[in-house]
């Protein structure tokens, strides 16, 4: 079969054609590759050319294709997988039969690339003026060939998408090459090949890979369904004309932002994690930009992976923002030049990005105490950091407009820190807690498995005796006294908990029967148990890494990937998953450290409870040592201390255990811990 026995027309539209069934696929059929150009494509697209594509495969065909870099987030990830598994030379998706792949999209755009079937480049204008924004790649074409050099080009208004190619009014041009004498076949070809190769003007084209880690990709919300009747541009408009086109807001989100207007812009958000408090931030600071046409930004972040995650998330607002850590010399300049700017008028606005601890430095004080008649705003993200002795010193009283983040701003056993904070930030201004987000869809729903595991006889020998010395400083608090001690002492403790033996023999019997079936696991450790939690895993088989600070970022981030996409079981970490690392393909956690501070296991929770697609539930074991049950006795010497201390630890638990599937059966494993001391009515339970 060749192009040159088809039955062509030089134009489809819509009125009188079906576009698919017309055109595509016959040519797909006798064609042996298939060029594509075109400003917009989806994997909902490519399957509805399906009924094609196993002719042109078995004639040993190609899909060469350019297109725009605005992408579904789940397509990014196809394409992705399918260049890594072609360079890794992994052969999951080679044994598939196409019959079987064909069903799902996004298996089968994987699946295209592995084999080699399909090859995507990412086409973006070069900006050639400083006065206009960059456009976009809007270009529009095909081209079929055969076998026998035959070729047919064609030109008009649809994209590679279900709107472009059957629920929009759209139209084609089609010229064939046995019969071009004007030789139009010939120049599509040729302006192809130039754009394949990168060699068009005012246009860069790059590998699809180099595309990601350029971030060129730009990941746009769809309404692509079977119902579309759009997809120009396919992405939700906003009726808000400060956000970008590619962002829509949460109910929740535009009510925190009317919150803070409504309090003079100052004020705290109390939001869970994983419920989109930085987009909600740069949509707020985006509508006062808008509002001052003038603004002076300084966001500050406790570590520099946060500061380089906000820099991502910052670009697509609009603002150019400087990372103010690490090289010092040239952040300064960086500054400099652009305050400058700022003062002349050549820009209108300055964003600075940096850390807690650059921020409290000599240099970067000297740099804020010089600013002047500025519309200035401060953002802090897990503000309760800033809460600390160091940073509350160096309030920044220059700022007009001040926004504090975090899913719990209170800080523990520093009632001092906490109210620093809300006398510079003020009060909250909005809440959105984790039950609500759960309760809304915006979190995944879990279950939580506490268990309860016995210190050794040695292990509450020293418990008793650290007890003791906190019940001695305990009064200090209440008289709202000085803590440090007892906040070292209530350290020493929990270290002491989180690194009970008996933990290691609990968590392998746990293990036993889940070996095969274990995956998208994390595993929170204390320092001192991550090398025996390690050693443990690797000799259940298991295939695991080691996620900590020790790490760096470019490995990190390397066994994140690995993580998703199921090539890792289990991650073991400690402190740096607590904040800003996202880990949202996590289906269940093992907790062997924990903390009776809400910040920490809030911050966990949170980590784990972030939707993914497939995840329909998470799982949450949490190990809990505890005083044998024989010594839990009210005739101790240290029990009203104790009592005391258990009394938070099981709030934390009670706090799990409530918005939990099973709460029920959750609460019946630890209501033997709360009868024994006497706090039943944390649970509300008085049987």
């Amino acid at each position: 079969m060749s192009l040159k026995e088809l039955s062509l027309k030089h134009e489809y539209r819509s009125d009188k054609t079906e576009l698919i069934k017309d055109f595509y696929t016959p040519c797909l059929k006798n064609a042996t590759r298939y060029c594509r150009a075109v400003a917009y494509f989806s994997s909902n697209g490519l399957q509805k050319i399906v009924d094609g594509l196993p002719s042109l495969i078995s004639n040993g065909g190609h899909i060469s294709l350019v297109t725009g870099p605005k992408l579904t987030a789940d397509d990014i990830e196809a394409i992705k997988n399918g260049y890594e598994a072609r360079t890794d030379g992994l052969n999951s998706y080679i044994d598939c039969d196409f019959d079987v792949v064909s069903q799902d999209r996004l298996m089968l755009l994987t699946w295209l690339i592995v084999h080699k079937y399909l090859d995507i480049k990412i086409a973006v204008p070069t900006k050639t003026n400083k006065t206009y924004p960059r456009g976009v790649y809007h270009e529009k074409i095909g081209i079929f060939l055969d076998s026998n050099s035959n070729a047919v080009s064609f030109s008009g208004s649809s994209n590679e998408t279900v709107g472009g190619l059957i629920n929009n009014f759209e139209s084609i041009d089609v010229h064939w090459s046995w019969d071009d004498t004007q030789g139009r076949v010939q120049q599509k070809i040729a302006n192809f090949q130039r754009l394949w190769e990168n060699n068009t003007d005012k246009l860069e084209v790059v590998d699809f890979l180099n595309a990601v880690s350029d971030d060129i990709l730009i990941n746009q919300t769809v309404y692509e369904t079977e119902d579309t009747t759009t997809d120009t541009p396919e992405i939700i408009e906003n009726t808000m004309s400060y956000l970008p086109n590619n962002i829509k807001l949460r109910d929740y989100q535009d009510e925190a932002i009317d919150a803070w207007f409504q309090n003079s812009c100052h004020g705290l958000w109390e939001m869970a994690t994983g419920t989109g408090k930085t987009i909600t931030t740069l949509s707020a600071l985006a509508k006062l930009r808008e509002e001052k046409r003038r603004l002076f930004v300084v966001i500050v972040c406790p570590y520099q992976h946060l500061v380089d995650q906000w820099h991502e998330d910052v670009l697509r607002f609009g603002f150019k923002p400087i990372l103010a850590y690490k090289n010092s010399k040239k952040w300064i300049a960086q500054w400099g030049e652009a305050v400058a700017l700022y003062n002349w008028c050549v820009d209108n606005e300055v964003c600075i990005i940096t850390t807690y601890k650059t921020y409290i430095g000599s240099k970067m004080q000297a740099l804020l105490s010089g600013l002047k008649n500025t519309t200035s705003v401060f953002v802090a993200d897990e503000v309760h950091h800033f809460g600390a002795e160091q940073c509350r010193r160096n309030l920044p009283e220059v700022f007009d407009f001040r926004l504090g983040l975090s899913a719990t701003p209170n800080r523990w056993f520093d009632q001092t820190g906490t109210d620093a904070l809300r006398k510079f930030f003020g009060e909250t201004v909005y809440e959105y807690p984790l039950d609500k987000a759960i309760e809304e869809g915006f979190l995944c729903k879990y279950y939580y498995h506490p268990h309860l595991v016995d210190l050794t006889e040695d292990e509450f020998e020293e418990y008793e005796h650290l007890t003791e010395k906190i019940g001695k400083l305990y009064y200090r608090v209440e008289q709202d006294q000085t803590n440090k001690t007892l906040e070292h002492l209530l350290i020493k403790r929990a270290r002491l908990l989180n690194n009970a033996t008996n933990k290691l023999s609990k968590l392998n019997e746990l293990l036993e029967d889940k070996v095969d079936s274990l995956h998208h696991t994390l595993f929170y450790c204390a320092p001192g148990k991550i090398n025996p939690v390690l050693e443990l895993l690797n000799d259940l088989g298991l295939r695991i890494a080691k996620f900590t600070a020790e790490e760096s970022s470019d490995k990190r981030q390397e066994l994140l990937e690995m993580f998703d996409a199921g090539h890792l079981q289990a991650l073991v970490a400690m402190k740096c998953l607590d904040e800003g690392v996202d880990v949202p393909s996590t289906q269940t956690a093992y907790i062997l450290a924990s903390s009776s501070n809400p910040k920490e296991f809030i911050q966990r929770r949170g980590r784990i409870l972030r939707q993914f697609p497939g995840k329909e539930h998470a799982e949450i074991h949490d190990l809990i040592a505890v005083p044998p049950a024989e010594y839990r006795q009210h005739s101790s010497a240290t029990f009203d201390t104790e009592r005391k201390i258990i009394q938070r630890e099981l709030k934390r638990f009670s706090e799990f255990a409530g918005s939990a599937l099973n709460e029920f059966s959750a609460r019946d494993i630890i209501w033997q811990l709360a009868k024994d001391y006497n706090l039943l009515d944390i649970f509300g339970d008085s049987r």
